[in-house]
């Protein structure tokens, strides 16, 4: 098993925020090649085609939050921080805000995003702290009596 760099995330941190991420890139490319609008006389029009550009703001806010978010985490285990960092959460709470401003325009396919962000930021926080270890515990002396 290959050795990991202590203040390197976890495994499953990146993971979800990878998952968190393609999720994102994949709602900006339904933007440009799913047919949303459908037309009478032939094919329909995409989002970006109906609406123009201005349409990728709101698609590109879950894929900036979990980049913000993922520097954040990255950042807290390399500072050796514990806990996430109150970033990390108004991140994750505007992300939320999002999904639901999303449920009412472009539909719950923005939800997956908080879900993963939410996943990743849960299975960091409950990491142990890097200066905390079995071997450091047991060299404290006991209290006085």
């Amino acid at each position: 098993m290959a050795d990991r760099h202590p203040r390197a995330l976890d495994g499953w941190a990146v993971l979800w925020l990878s998952c968190a991420a393609i999720w994102s890139l994949g709602l900006v490319a339904a933007g440009f090649f799913v047919n949303t609008y459908s037309s009478n006389n032939g094919q329909g029009e995409t989002l970006v085609q109906q609406n123009g550009d201005k349409v990728l703001i709101p698609l590109l806010i879950p894929l900036l939050g979990v980049v913000m978010v993922a520097i954040s985490l990255w950042h807290g285990r390399r500072v050796q921080r514990l806990g996430v960092g109150v970033l990390v959460w108004v991140v994750f709470g505007l992300l939320t805000v999002n999904v639901v401003v999303g449920a009412f325009t472009i539909g719950p396919f923005v939800a997956p995003v908080a879900v993963f962000v939410v996943l990743a930021i849960t299975h960091v926080k409950t990491q142990s702290p890097l200066g905390a270890s079995a071997t450091t515990a047991s060299t404290k002396s006991p209290a006085p009596f």
